[in-house]
């Protein structure tokens, strides 16, 4: 009689230890598949970003560079430098954002663009951005990635108001952006308006 129990214990704590097992790998295999598909997705979407790429002029295209370098470097910073340039570098992608997508949008709805006044209106009106700005905060965080350990307190000062000046910068670099975007939106209405009363 005692050797049944034991036997029933044996397989009851063995069944316990497979289906714990089961578990285990089922969801391991679950979560390399899921991670794999993340992986092959954003390999996707840089292939397919870097194709749109290679249809921006040189100038946008370096400005792309420039942010993947700049955002690199900033994640290896100390959180004490990290934490005030990432607002700047984000700015600095949502402009470049702003100026491709004239170039990938009219790209995509009409095959003759490289002539486009919109999209050259654009670039033109921040040129200095990517001429001055954008060269300015690469060179401030290429500085800090290779120096932020050994800068004595005149050099942490300036390199903070030098991220002033650049945050403001870059601000108005939007806000020219801002003013050509309603501007764009002004002209297309008095098309329409003068379109309507014909």
């Amino acid at each position: 009689m005692f050797i049944p129990i034991v036997l029933l214990i044996t397989a009851i704590f063995l069944g316990v230890v497979v289906w714990l097992v089961y578990k285990k790998l089922k969801k391991g295999v679950s979560d390399s598949i899921k991670k794999g598909a993340e992986i092959a997705t954003e390999q996707q979407e840089k292939w397919v970003e870097k194709g749109q790429r290679k249809k921006l002029p040189s100038t946008l295209q370096k400005g792309f560079d420039d942010y993947d370098r700049m955002k690199s470097l900033v994640a290896d910073l100390p959180e004490a430098w990290e934490h005030p340039l990432q607002p700047i570098i984000k700015s600095a992608k949502e402009v470049l954002d702003e100026v491709a997508f004239e170039y990938i949008s009219e790209d995509s709805s009409s095959s003759n663009s490289s002539n486009n006044p919109r999209q050259d209106k654009k670039l033109n009106s921040i040129r200095s951005f990517f001429h001055h700005s954008l060269t300015a905060l690469l060179q401030l965080v290429e500085k800090l990635s290779t120096d932020h350990a050994k800068m004595n307190a005149g050099e942490i000062q300036k390199a903070q108001e030098n991220i002033a000046i650049l945050k403001a910068d870059l601000q108005n670099h939007q806000e020219t952006l801002h003013k050509v975007r309603r501007f764009d939106f002004d002209v297309v209405m008095d098309v329409i308006k003068a379109r309507l009363k014909k």
